[in-house]
Order: structure tokens, then sequence, then C-alpha cells
């Protein structure tokens, strides 16, 4: 779908919408997310395209048209359309020299769209200082570039119910470990033989338990950039044998009743009635569960590392952002709207978590202070930030690996395989998967 905006004087926009003193002022030089664009006159139009559903679709429209009516000089044409074959489309503009001017970009395409793309660094009109620096070295810089301007960001956290630590004399300052856990774990389900410390889905078994133990122990990723392992037998023995004892000694909810909720943990009943007490997933999917919990009485933890940790295998995750193609005769001033999404204040109230939650601080606080973001949330990836971490790569997200290894899980959970069987199943298969992927 394509739609073209146009600004209207400050003037009219000041009348018409009843906007404060302070924007018919433009925003002026004073902030950095405009300064640059306040005095323009040359007629410009920027072509934008993106992906994502209609409720993303609206509010990006809605910023659009904010802008333009503070830049009267800018028109925009929005060109937005869902996920599938946006890809494809965007690598066919640009070997056609047809593609737009900037637009949603993922990490994921580094490599293929990496010559098409301007170094953001180059740009006076970027202010970067509202970024975690991790989030800018992992996801928004490819050799030595900055290729993208993340929009969102999220990482992993432990969600807890806030009245089953009461229940069981958990401090809610617990620092966790995998150990403790473990021991924590066999103690409530000792107190209670329905209750269960834990409870998780196959994805979050796999992504989100077993895959940072591992690196935990390995400081690596799960797949080198080779393409091999990352890992070697005794360190995924390791992990899986962990994974084993969750099971064994009560501490995660039985798989079998986990199962039904894969990515709706929110709606599992044990969660609902108190019956178990923490679960890991993002940070930004803290408000589904807090709505599902007695009162409202959630808490966030930090991620579980060990003592001898070599890296957290948690990193804040922004997978998502915007990007300017090079040969764009108005570059520059696609990075002063990008500027404007990403660090705006009504920007920030205007697009909302539509990416994730806001990647920059200066938008993460407007929507805290407009009570449209939970503190909570902040504090979760505050609390990820505090964790050493590596960048992680595109090989070690394969859609392929991961059917290996959670078909292979499943039959650890079930005990029909020892950890030291489902470790040899899991390698013997990737070699073969992994050498066909390097072609």
């Amino acid at each position: 779908m394509k739609k073209t905006f146009k600004g209207i004087t400050s003037l009219v926009m000041c009348s018409v919408m009843g906007i404060t003193l302070a924007a018919c002022g433009g925003n002026s030089a004073n902030d950095p997310a405009q300064k640059g664009s306040a005095d323009g006159t040359k007629p410009i139009t920027l072509r934008f395209s993106w992906w994502g559903n209609d409720t993303r679709h609206q509010a990006t429209l809605k910023a659009i048209d904010a802008y333009t009516k503070l830049h009267p000089n800018v028109k925009i044409e929005a060109e937005y359309t869902g996920f599938d074959g946006f890809y494809n489309k965007l690598l066919t503009q640009f070997a056609g020299s047809t593609a737009p001017d900037l637009f949603q970009f993922t990490y994921e395409w580094d490599n293929d769209m990496y010559d098409f793309l301007l170094d953001l660094k180059q740009s006076k009109s970027l202010d970067t200082s509202g970024y975690d620096p991790s989030v800018l070295s992992n996801f928004a810089t490819y050799k030595d570039k900055m290729i993208m301007a993340p929009a969102g960001a999220t990482a992993t956290s432990l969600f807890y119910n806030q009245a089953f630590f009461q229940k069981y004399g958990i401090p809610e300052t617990t620092e966790w470990t995998w150990d403790s856990l473990l021991e924590t774990g066999k103690k409530v389900h000792a107190q209670d033989p329905n209750a269960y410390l834990l409870s998780a889905d196959i994805d979050v078994i796999y992504k989100l338990i077993l895959q940072p133990y591992v690196a935990q122990m390995t400081g690596k990723n799960w797949i080198n950039d080779d393409y091999t392992p990352a890992f070697d037998n005794a360190a995924l023995t390791k992990g899986l044998a962990y994974l084993s004892e969750l099971y064994k000694n009560g501490v995660l909810e039985p798989f079998g009743d986990s199962s039904a909720f894969v990515g709706k943990m929110e709606q599992n009943p044990k969660w609902i009635k108190g019956q178990v007490g923490m679960l890991f997933d993002y940070i930004s999917a803290f408000d589904k569960y807090k709505q599902s919990v007695p009162d409202g009485k959630l808490g966030v933890a930090a991620y579980p590392v060990a003592p001898n940790a070599l890296q957290s295998g948690n990193p804040i995750a922004a997978g998502t952002g915007f990007a300017v193609n090079k040969t764009s005769p108005n570059a520059e001033e696609a990075v002063k709207f990008i500027n404007w999404m990403v660090n705006d204040k009504d920007a920030a109230l205007i697009l909302g978590a539509q990416r994730g939650i806001p990647a920059t601080s200066t938008a993460r606080k407007a929507l805290e202070d407009a009570k449209q973001l939970d503190p909570n949330i902040t504090k979760g990836l505050d609390l990820a930030s505090k964790q050493k971490t590596i960048a992680p790569n595109v090989i070690s997200i394969n859609a392929d690996l991961a059917q290996i290894a959670k078909d292979t899980l499943q039959k650890l959970i079930y005990q029909k395989e020892t950890p030291e069987q489902a470790t040899d199943e899991i390698l013997k298969a990737y070699g073969s998967k992994l050498t066909a992927l390097k072609k």
C-alpha cells in the first residue's frame, strides 16, 4: 500500500491541532531530534517502506503526518505491507536501482544488503547518545559501518509471581544462578507436589535455557561463523544433563502440561492459579504476564548466570530498525527523519512500542512519563545491560538447526534418551545440516 503525506504550514498546524506553543516553535534547534531540519525550505520527497500489522501501519502513518507538519517542505511516500516478501522485494529494488530512500531493516540481512546501505556514523543528523553501546555494536554495526538505527530493543528476563515468592519464602532480591534455580525449585516442589518454580515451552527450553546455559560455558555463540558448533561434546552434555535434572526434580512443570501453551504461557492454568512461580521470556512480554497473575503482582529478575560464566548468553536484542539507501539523493534528510522517529518525545508517544520497547532511553522515558511503559520493562533492559555478553550471529538462530535440537530435546525430556545420547544425536545431525547450509 502506498500513501503520500505533505506537511502544511506550522501556523495552520498549530491552530488546527491545538498543540503546545513549544511544538509550534518546531522543536527548535535546541532539540537534537529536530536540529538541521527546522529551517529547511527545499522541497524534498522521501520514499519510506516498512512491514508490519495494521496497528504498526497506522502508528507509523500518524508519525509521518506529524513529521511533515513540522517540516512542510518534506513529502513522505509511505509504502507498507506484511513481512512476507519484503526481503525479496527490497533486494529486487536494489538490483533495479528503485529502492526507497529509507526502510525498516533487520540485522539478519546485514550480509546481503551491506553494500547498499549508508554508514550512519558519517551523518551528523543522528543522535546516538540514547542507545546502549552494546545495541549499537551488536546490532547496528556491520563491518565497521553503522547501517541501522535500532527502533526497538528487548532482552530475556525472569518474570516471577510475587505472591508465589512470598508463599515459599523466596527473596525477591535473589541473584539467580542455574544452581540456585535448581535448588530453590527442589524445595518448592517438596513443599507442594503441585507447585513448580518454573514452566517453559519447547522454544523457551531450547533458546532461553539450553543455549544460554551452554554459551555461559563457552563464551561463544551457539554456532561459529564458520558453520561449526561453538560447543564441544562435554559442554552440550552438561547443558542437557542440567535440563534433565530440572524435570526429574519437579523444578520445571511437566512438559506434557506446559507444551499446550507454546508462545502463550500466560494462559497456562498453573501460572494463573499461582502454582508456577517463574517464567523465562523477553521483557517486552511483561504486560501480558502482569495481566494474567492475581492483582498484577509481577516482578522482574535478572537472567541466571553461573559464577564462572564467560558471558551471559542474553544480549539486548535490537532486531529491527531503520536503514538508508546510500544512493538516495536525499539521504541526509532521511537520516533526520529517522532521528526524529527514534529520539523525539512526541514521536515516541505516537509510535509507542509497535516495533518493540523503544531502543533509546529518551523514547523509553517519554513512554514511562506518559504511563505507557511499565518501569519494570526498563528495569529488565537495565539488568540485561549490566551482564557481559557477545554479539549474536545469524546462523545461530537458523530454524532447521532449532528443529533438530527441539526434536531431540523432547526425547530427553521424556527420558527416551540420556544426555549423552541426545548430545550425539544433535551433533551428528548438526554436522550434515551445517555442511549443507554452508554451500
